[in-house]
């Protein structure tokens, strides 16, 4: 359990990922934080909308932000590259000089490339004046090998961030053997890490409109138990031009933007008695101790 809180207290993360990607992700992000129930993000820092996220955290220092490892662009016609000098990281990137569309072309690359890449990317970050609280991943590539997963926590500590990590329950060993992960040695390396886990990762909403997808949120809220860490993640932005020219899920994004800052969701928060928060408080207790 974190400090400041006790064992009775359900705690969850609400979690939007992608920041940094385009204009319409960041304004519904930014929403999500003033009118809504998001907790934390994390900023993609190859991409193209990036400044204007770092502007809106600099002017709102107290919300919770952390870094989105990038390994992969994946859109058929909006692409970014690496944050690294090219030659530094060929094998991270494709014939046309983006990074690898699949997570799984991504985590073939050199290893070294992989580390020199993160840490850029943290290290970006701090030079245009953001104070993140953690590193993450997109698309799940640090998770893909043992030896990422080892650089992407390596990266993490060396910049006093905290990775974000799932403790190895059965229904987690259960995906990740079905994924065909080297399951074994993932759990030795989490668990030697002695830092911060949560007990329950959330990748994705579900329901076709947003009715439905409050149900869903409410059957999520009724099985958290206290005493236990947990996150949602989401995945915000607007049914705008822009985002409909990214991705042909954009609606997916919008209904996800409609849930957290709807008035039924704040209200299921306090009936389930939910304490929100950020990995800065992951961070606050792991660094002091």
């Amino acid at each position: 359990m974190t400090q400041g809180f006790d064992k009775s207290e359900k705690l969850l993360i609400i979690h939007a990922d992608d920041v940094g990607m385009c204009h319409s992700e960041n304004r519904a992000t930014f929403e999500a934080f003033e009118k809504g129930i998001v907790s934390s993000c994390s900023i993609m820092i190859p991409c193209p909308w990036v400044l204007e996220a770092v502007e809106f955290f600099r002017r709102n220092p107290n919300y919770d932000y952390g870094i989105h490892s990038t390994l992969t662009s994946e859109w058929k016609f909006y692409r970014w590259s690496s944050v690294s000098s090219k030659d530094k990281v060929t094998s991270l990137l494709d014939e046309e000089g983006y990074l690898w569309r699949s997570a799984e072309a991504a985590a073939r690359a050199k290893i070294e490339e992989i580390k020199n890449e993160l840490e850029t990317q943290v290290k970006r970050s701090f030079n245009l004046g953001l104070k993140p609280s953690h590193l993450d991943t997109h698309m799940g590539v640090v998770y893909l090998k043992p030896e990422i997963l080892e650089s992407y926590i390596e990266v993490a500590l060396n910049n006093n961030l905290i990775p974000m990590l799932i403790k190895p329950s059965s229904e987690v060993i259960a995906r990740a053997k079905d994924a065909g992960l080297a399951i074994q040695e993932i759990i030795k390396i989490i668990s030697s890490s002695n830092l911060p886990l949560l007990d329950n990762l959330i990748t994705g909403t579900e329901g076709s409109d947003l009715q439905e997808r409050l149900k869903w949120f409410r059957s999520v809220l009724s099985k958290i138990k206290p005493g236990t860490i947990n996150q949602i993640i989401v995945h915000l932005g607007f049914d705008d031009e822009e985002l409909k020219a990214i991705t042909p899920s954009y609606m997916e994004r919008y209904l996800d933007y409609k849930l957290v800052t709807s008035d039924e969701a704040k209200k299921l928060v306090g009936e389930y008695k939910i304490t929100l928060i950020g990995w800065k408080n992951l961070k606050c207790f792991y660094y002091s101790t």
